[in-house]
């Protein structure tokens, strides 16, 4: 009886060295995964952020031209709105040719030169707006301006007169604003356009 007890004893003993050995080994195990250091995670690439770009500084202002003399056409830089691109300017807003008498061909387009004091008026009035004005009679020459029904000692034949509009003003405030800016002004409201003059 003393060696199935012994057998029992040896047999128990060893299940608890098997069980004990496991449990210890299991333990270490799992012990030296949570020491190893766990690999850290790819670092965030920052974005780039784009550097604020800082304006250049604007050049200075060039001086004001001076005034033109008496009976001088200014050559003007082509402005930055033209309506029309072509032919020489009469003043920044406008070409010479918008001035020409619009005959039939009875005449070069010229017969009188356009007053250079009634061009600047009319560039000072279209400034005074800063819209377009549209130049719907310059210089005539007779036989164009008898066609119209001009006076007979009208100031278009001699360069001194334009017939002109504003879209979107009435003639009543173009007048007002031609009249200050020292232009004798006649309204044809029914017709809705306004004849500016300058007296010499």
């Amino acid at each position: 009886m003393k060696s199935v007890h012994k057998r029992i004893f040896i047999l128990l003993m060893s299940v608890l060295i098997l069980v004990t050995s496991g449990v210890f080994l299991k333990s270490f195990q799992s012990g030296t995964k949570e020491a190893a250091p766990k690999p850290s995670p790819p670092a965030a690439q920052q974005e780039s952020v784009p550097e604020a770009s800082v304006p250049e500084p604007e050049p200075p202002l060039s001086p004001a031209p001076e005034p033109p003399q008496d009976g001088v056409v200014i050559d003007h830089p082509l402005p930055e709105d033209p309506i029309l691109t072509n032919g020489p300017w009469a003043t920044a807003h406008f070409l010479m040719d918008e001035y020409a008498c619009d005959c039939a061909g009875y005449c070069d387009g010229w017969p009188a030169a356009m007053d250079p004091e009634l061009l600047e008026k009319i560039e000072a009035l279209r400034c005074f707006f800063d819209q377009p004005i549209i130049i719907t009679s310059g210089v005539r020459c007779e036989r164009r301006n008898a066609e119209v029904g001009g006076i007979e000692n009208s100031w278009h034949l001699s360069g001194h007169a334009a017939d002109l509009y504003c879209p979107g003003m009435s003639c009543d405030e173009v007048a007002a604003a031609a009249r200050g800016l020292g232009l004798g002004v006649i309204e044809y409201p029914d017709q809705q356009f306004d004849h500016c003059e300058i007296w010499h």
